[in-house]
């Protein structure tokens, strides 16, 4: 009696599984900016987008916040007068989704420092 081990095909459908999870808190300095990373594998190719606390869509906020072609949302540098709440202390997810299903990150914590006249304030 002979028994095979099933082969996995490479057309065969799998949903996402997080190669890049984003840590849990990220802090930087206005002067940095920050780009937190995430990435997916499945078959087809997950697509990966963030999502807020609220559960809608991060948008691009132009000059501060943008979301790379590679998933990596990106905070890029700014003055302190251009401070946001809504965009530098908030709560994000990171989603990837193909046919077969979809999976969230844990919440990610985001807090930009900003530099004001020398001093640093959170």
């Amino acid at each position: 009696m002979q028994t095979r081990a099933k082969a996995t095909s490479s057309t065969e459908r799998r949903g996402p599984f997080f190669t890049v999870e984003p840590e849990s808190h990220v802090e930087f300095m206005n002067s940095s900016g920050a780009a937190i990373a995430c990435s997916s594998q499945g078959n087809p190719s997950p697509q990966i987008t963030w999502i807020k606390k609220d559960g809608t869509p991060v948008s691009d906020v132009a000059g501060l916040r943008h979301v790379r072609p590679d998933g990596t949302l990106v905070f890029q540098p700014f003055r302190a007068e251009e401070y946001r709440q809504d965009v530098h202390s908030a709560i994000y997810r990171c989603v990837a989704r193909n046919v077969v299903g979809s999976i969230a990150s844990k919440d990610v914590n985001v807090r930009a420092g900003k530099c004001s006249n020398g001093f640093y304030k959170k």
